[in-house]
């Protein structure tokens, strides 16, 4: 469980906006091919990079979680949906990722 109180909470959370923005572009994605070119764009130009600066600025530029979202952007970057929606995956549980699962 998260603890509110900790002084990294807040960013936190808002990794969690942003894995969440990026969970609602894939999963559109994945249901029309139309709106791959839009998702990937937003998602490789826009989420990404916050995240990345999310980890710079309040995780010690942990070398694990910019493995994580370096595994992101490959997929997302090779255009297959699928590919993307596992790598994914990686930031929605325990492992090398924010801890968002745990709020």
């Amino acid at each position: 469980m998260l603890d509110l109180d900790h002084p990294r909470s807040r960013h936190v959370l808002e990794a969690s906006r942003v894995e969440d923005l990026i969970r609602k572009l894939l999963l559109a994605w994945r249901e029309d091919e139309a709106a791959a070119s839009s998702a990937r764009t937003e998602i490789l130009q826009t989420l990404l990079p916050q995240l990345e600066a999310l980890n710079a600025a309040h995780f010690g530029a942990s070398k694990k979680i910019y493995r994580t979202l370096d595994a992101l952007d490959r997929a997302v970057q090779g255009a297959d949906a699928g590919k993307a929606w596992r790598a994914f995956a990686a930031l929605d549980g325990p492992g090398d990722n924010f801890g968002t699962w745990a709020i």
